[in-house]
Order: C-alpha cells, then structure tokens, then sequence
C-alpha cells in the first residue's frame, strides 16, 4: 500500500488519480518520440553487455575458445545474469507493469518472469538502421529448469550477423552461429556472416545477398546429417538467385570452432578448408522460382524422383544398408511403371499405384516358389509410400499419393 501526505481519502484518492493521469500523459508523449519496443530492447541489451564486464571468467572463457575480447564491445556482445529485474520498477507499479509486460510480449521475459536468456552468453542480431531485432544465445553449462544450450530469439525475422562484412565482399562464408562467425574472424577470415542455427536461415537473409551483390557462399555449417541437410536447401535457394555456392568440409561431428580448438595454427587450418571447398551440384533437380519468397521443386523422370529420394533420406542420417534396400524396392517400383509407359513422376495416378499393388502381390519368390510374404510386400510398398510422401512434402507432386489396404497389405 502506497501512503499519501493528506489523511483525507477522498483527497487521496483524487491525488492518486491525478498522478496516474500525468504519468499516462508522459508515457502517451515518449511513444510519440520513441519506438517503445526499440528503446526497451535496446536497454536490455545494454544492461547484458554491461553484465559481461562484471564476469571476467566468462570472457577469459570466450578467449580460451579463439575468440578475441575486441569483439565484446563491437558487437554489443554480454551476459544474462538473472539481474534484469533488478533493473525495472516494481509490478505494482505502473511503469514496472507496463515495461515486464511489453518484455514478455517481446519474449525477452516469461510469464513466470524469468529472463529468456538466464545464465547465457548473449549476441545481438541488428538491422542496417543498428536497431536489435534478434539476438543469439549461448549457454556454457546446463541450467536445473532449461536444458538448452542453445536460445533463439527471433530467429524467423534476423537479418545476418556482420552484416557489414556482405557490404564489402562479393565471396562470403556462411556460418551457422555468431560464434562460429567470430572463431573466424578472430583467425582474420573477415568476409564472414553467421545465421541463427541450421534452421535459421530466411528469405530476408537471402534478400540481403541479393541487394549486396554476392556472388558466391561457402557453407561451413558442422559435419552433421542436420545440419547438411539445411545446408543443401540453404544451396537450392541460392541457386534460385544465380549465387553459387560451395561447401566447406569438416571433420564429421565438429563444427567451426571445434576444428580451430584442434588447432595451434589457425589461420592456417582455416585457410586450408577453404581453400579445398568444393562447389555444391545439383544432381537429382533444379528449383524453379514460382514467385517471390515460394520456390518450388521440379523433378521429371522417375529415376530423378528416386535420386533426390535416396539422397535426401542419407543426410537425415539413414544407413547404408536401409538406403540399398530402398533403393531395391524403388527400382522395383520404376521397372514396374517403365512397363506400362510411365516415365514421369507427373504420369502418376491412383490407377498405376493400384495396379502396382495387386503385382506385388502376386510376386513369385523365385527359390520357393511360392508369393513373397506379407512382410515383404508390406516392405515394397513402404518404400514407396515414403518416397511419395516426401516427394509430397518438397512440392514435387501436387497432391499426396498411397496404397489401400488390401488383404492385410498396409499403404
């Protein structure tokens, strides 16, 4: 309870209103001046990089993994300690209710009203007018309530990190996180830019290539089916683009700043996998550019379909044994529709497919005698069930396609 001087309640009730009037009229008058979402966030993000001064073992950490402290102040880098709200002014108040809620709209406070970034390394994503519309986040041990190494705030709407470096070179390199990007340029790679995660690349991204005129990426995302993964469909919508595109080999399982801890000499080291890049090939596809921000793949013969097919499932991680497998039953399949005509993957219907499944079932093993079984069939047509389903889910083919249920055979 607030007290007031006057002993009158009906006096203070009229100075409590009197008051919460000015201070609506003040707050009316700075969101005329001020963008207030901008001027809060850029705050809270002073008051990280004014928190990672007060950790100096946090920043000798950040040298030990070859990173220099000249970057800290370049970019705004800091420290979520858990003291923000030590910062804002009581709930019960009307400025400290009208700040915590527009944090936790923003989503750099939760409900609970704990920080997002508690206990994190924090690096800002800004806009080319310096406003921070994005941050990345880096825990060096696990949290008791928050087993995420890894935060993101924003990524959907980020631009590049260093994004100074696209502005004055035509070849760039790609990194999948800030730290990564400043591992590199710490060894004097200086036409460096990071996305928000192997996820975290967007059309505003690749906006930004195309108005600075580059000319060339190299993907130097870690050696992990995921993150390759991304990094092929990061190079299919480069080559929408016309920007070439490479990839940087690591060693399997590492990414940017694990390789430069194995290394006393990284410049050199650094200087070596570049070197060695090798272009990216679209083999099995190209992509067509239907309109802005929709690409859309386009496949023609069934040979293709089964390529990008086998390709894609072997960078999500599937064994050498499972992908021969499938490609047995996927040729089957082709050798099946090369009989009755259909070479494309656009000739396909409900029809062939039906008609598919009834030979399958009448398959003969050719050392009993007798039909496959119903496991095997149930094998055969899975194979291509998924295959249809994925050629679905990249647009290959307009509308999903599948199997009855036929005498105990499953689609």
């Amino acid at each position: 309870m607030y007290k007031t001087h006057s002993t009158n309640s009906i006096n203070s009730a009229a100075i409590s209103q009197q008051m919460s009037s000015l201070q609506l009229d003040i707050f009316r008058e700075e969101e005329l001046r001020h963008n207030p979402d901008q001027l809060i966030t850029s705050q809270v993000f002073q008051h990280y990089h004014k928190k990672l001064n007060e950790h100096p073992a946090l920043i000798h950490a950040l040298s030990s993994r070859k990173v220099k402290e000249e970057y800290l102040d370049q970019f705004n880098i800091g420290f979520c300690d858990r003291t923000m709200g030590f910062e804002l002014q009581s709930p019960k108040c009307l400025l400290g209710s009208q700040n915590r809620g527009r944090l936790q709209r923003l989503g750099l406070l939760k409900d609970s009203g704990h920080e997002f970034f508690r206990g994190a390394l924090v690096i800002p994503y800004q806009d080319n007018q310096g406003n921070i519309v994005g941050a990345y986040g880096r825990r060096w041990r696990h949290q008791r309530r928050s087993p995420s190494y890894h935060l993101f705030w924003n990524a959907d709407q980020s631009p590049l990190f260093n994004e100074k470096a696209l502005m004055q070179n035509a070849n760039i390199i790609l990194c999948k996180s800030p730290i990564d990007a400043l591992t590199m340029m710490s060894a004097g790679v200086s036409n460096v830019v990071a996305t928000m995660g192997v996820k975290g690349f967007n059309q505003s991204q690749l906006e930004q290539m195309v108005d600075a005129g580059t000319k060339c990426v190299s993907i130097a995302f870690d050696q992990t089916p995921e993150a390759q993964r991304y990094a092929r469909l990061i190079s299919q919508a480069l080559a929408v683009v016309n920007i070439s595109c490479k990839k940087i080999t690591l060693p399997i399982g590492l990414d940017i700043n694990d390789y430069a801890m194995l290394h006393d000499n990284v410049e050199a080291a650094f200087r070596t996998i570049i070197e060695t890049a090798k272009p990216t090939s679209q083999r099995y596809a190209y992509l067509e550019k239907l309109h802005k921000g929709n690409f859309s793949i386009r496949i023609g013969t069934l040979d293709e379909c089964i390529d990008f097919y086998l390709d894609e499932r072997k960078s999500a991680g599937n064994s050498k044994r499972g992908l021969e497998t499938s490609r047995y039953h996927l040729h089957q399949f082709r050798d099946y529709c090369l009989s009755k005509s259909i070479f494309k993957v656009s000739d396909l219907t409900s029809a062939i497919l039906e008609s598919y499944q009834f030979h399958v079932q009448k398959v003969v093993n050719p050392f009993s005698g007798f039909t496959i079984s119903l496991c095997t069939q149930n094998e055969r047509l899975d194979a291509v069930s998924r295959m249809l389903a994925r050629l679905h889910y990249f647009g290959i083919i307009a509308e999903p396609m599948f199997f009855v249920q036929r005498d105990g055979v499953l689609h």
